[in-house]
């Protein structure tokens, strides 16, 4: 189901690659409408635009610096845009584990984690039928990993009385 990584050594400026990475965007979310379980539709313009590409686009390929809190771009999402809608077109695989999170903001997000590729999808809904992309990232470490399984462990079994009948579908 996943490819491998995209290979972004030809391009010789991060704005290139930031613009090859953009048509991949392009083409699986706003030439085409992507749906989660062909109900939910996954909006890529819901957050605005900035530097001319949605922001949605910024949350797929670069990764918010904890001492900056600067977005900055982060080479293992990128190679892995692509991967962010076969995820959701496949979100019924034996490879994805599919969960809900009640986050600290008081927000329940759809997690979709490709567990063996240590890849993760966060959506967030928007009324009964849409929702965006609220990032998706590659798990890096072994704390993060972990942190993830708790997650869904918690909600399969049904740990937290806060998401009882939170599903979308």
């Amino acid at each position: 189901m996943f490819s491998t990584t995209l290979d972004l050594s030809a391009h010789t400026s991060l704005d290139e690659i930031f613009d090859a990475l953009y048509e991949v965007f392009q083409r699986d979310f706003i030439e085409q409408r992507t749906y989660l379980n062909d109900i939910v539709y996954i909006n890529p313009h819901h957050q605005g635009v900035k530097d001319g590409k949605e922001e949605t686009f910024w949350h797929i390929v670069t990764r918010k610096n904890d001492k900056t809190k600067v977005r900055e771009f982060d080479i293992a999402r990128a190679q892995r845009i692509e991967w962010v809608k076969r995820i959701i077109d496949n979100h019924i695989h034996t490879e994805v584990k599919c969960f809900y999170y009640f986050e600290e903001d008081r927000k329940i997000r759809f997690y979709l984690w490709a567990h063996n590729h240590d890849f993760l999808v966060i959506l967030q809904k928007l009324g009964a039928t849409e929702s965006y992309i609220v990032t998706s990232f590659f798990i890096d470490n072994d704390r993060k990993r972990n942190k993830t399984q708790k997650k869904f462990e918690d909600y399969i079994g049904k740990k937290d009385g806060r998401l009882f009948g939170c599903e979308w579908f």
